[in-house]
């Protein structure tokens, strides 16, 4: 005798139509087609899945990485003997500049960029064929730069490695190329050092809750009617009974007019059960996946316009940690491998750097000027923290204590502090200390020159 479909199976076939999406783990002992034992639908192995998974979380998290990489200022400059740098902004070198800024006639330079950046995110690895004027692959020489640069996508691109780095091959469609010809970067895979590993595949469990419980709760209100009771017999109906009660619901509860309405279950011991939503829990749960995939992305909900319980101090507190653990790494790699890759083979005096886009810590530095003022720093010396014309007629330029009387400046106290000649003990045969012996000398006449002793009676 065959196994009848279970109860519960069909109820839930009938509710949320015939191509009932998979439950996140199997039930009643049943396994779906592309369903694994632990209910694992999508590993995100290649990279076209990958990029597939760019969608809500993913999509808001890596646009809170990307483009905050590709607005940060590019600058170019040279290295002098003595080991300084000046930045140059006029000759031959700026055309260097010219390319990054608009690289071909598709793309502008932060749209590269942000291209960049996304590639690294989402499947690790990204590819910029530097194209020559002809249109074909150009290599890297003294004194020559290409005419465009072109990031391929990333998804679409084959890595083979050679006998060496330098003899590997990049293929896209049809085409191969000489990895030489591109500046090509990656998230080095531990298990395959010459490959990126991206952020998704090392999500893969998190992101495959995810989608199971978008698309389990989207066909399952997709309809727009549902029962709000449903009574569970514990006897499987007969086709006829189950026939009778499958027209019933059609008749009774289809279309958004008939939602809610009680549905009776004939036939043995019946069980009432409520059908909500939050009985399911989606929002409560999607709030958890969101939480892992920012986490996996080292981004703050605040990052992504989630401001629940967030006051201002926080989400400054995000910028600035989003700044120093994703936007200053990520650019840092990308300057150095153009570097390495095309700058320093066209001229080895030369270098690309960044603008530093990490945010002044305002909090800090208040509290730094208010603790110093008028105790290691003047007045004028705050004003100039934040770029304020010092006080008129130098009145910030001394610092000011404040004593039981009036206030005094630093350089008064130390002035008054200046040691002073101590007076010389006076002697009794000296009194007025003029080196004379005033027992011998005659007081009423101090002009004569030859003194005389005058003797006591």
């Amino acid at each position: 005798m065959q196994k009848r479909t279970p109860f519960r199976q069909r109820l839930a076939n009938v509710i949320s139509g015939k191509s009932l999406v998979p439950a996140l783990n199997p039930v009643d002992g049943v396994t779906y087609p592309g369903m694994s034992v632990g209910g694992r639908l999508n590993t995100y192995a290649d990279k076209p899945s990958q990029l597939a998974a760019l969608t809500g979380w993913v999509f808001a998290a890596n646009s809170a990485i990307a483009e905050p990489c590709a607005a940060v200022e590019l600058k170019l400059y040279r290295k002098k003997k003595d080991g300084d740098r000046e930045e140059v902004t006029s000759g031959p070198a700026m055309e260097i500049m010219e390319l990054l800024d608009g690289p071909n006639v598709v793309h502008t330079g932060e749209q590269m960029r942000q291209l960049h950046f996304t590639y690294m995110n989402i499947v690790g690895e990204s590819y910029i064929f530097m194209r020559d004027v002809g249109g074909e692959e150009f290599i890297p020489a003294r004194g020559r730069l290409p005419a465009a640069l072109d990031i391929f996508p990333a998804h679409l691109v084959q890595f083979r490695l050679g006998e060496t780095y330098t003899k590997s091959t990049v293929s896209i469609g049809s085409e191969t190329y000489p990895v030489t010809a591109f500046i090509r970067d990656l998230n080095p895979d531990p298990f395959n050092p010459y490959n990126g590993r991206s952020i998704i595949a090392a999500s893969a469990a998190t992101l495959d809750l995810e989608e199971q419980m978008k698309a389990w709760n989207q066909q399952l209100f997709a309809n727009g009617a549902r029962p709000s009771l449903i009574f569970q017999t514990d006897q499987p109906l007969d086709d006829e009974a189950y026939a009778r009660w499958k027209a019933q619901f059609a008749d009774d509860h289809t279309g958004s007019n008939a939602a809610y309405k009680p549905l009776l279950i004939e036939g043995g011991k019946a069980t009432p059960w409520m059908l909500n939503q939050q009985d399911l829990d989606f929002l409560e749960s999607r709030k958890f996946s969101r939480d892992e995939i920012l986490a996996m992305f080292k981004v703050s909900p605040g990052m992504i316009g989630s401001v629940e319980n967030v006051n201002r101090s926080n989400l400054e507190a995000g910028f600035y940690v989003n700044a120093v653990v994703n936007v200053v790494p990520r650019v840092r790699q990308f300057v150095r491998q153009i570097n390495a890759t095309l700058v320093k083979v066209y001229d080895p005096t030369l270098e690309i750097d960044f603008v530093n886009p990490v945010p002044e810590d305002i909090e800090a530095k208040l509290r730094a000027a208010e603790a110093g003022v008028d105790k290691w720093w003047t007045k004028d010396e705050v004003r100039d923290m934040y770029g304020e014309d010092p006080l008129p007629g130098g009145i910030g330029e001394h610092i000011i204590i404040s004593g039981k009387g009036a206030p005094v400046s630093l350089e008064e106290v130390l002035a008054n502090d200046a040691p002073v000649d101590k007076p010389k003990p006076q002697s009794p045969e000296d009194p007025d200390g003029d080196g004379d012996d005033d027992l011998t000398e005659d007081p009423s006449n101090k002009s004569l020159e030859g003194k005389q002793s005058i003797k006591k009676p």
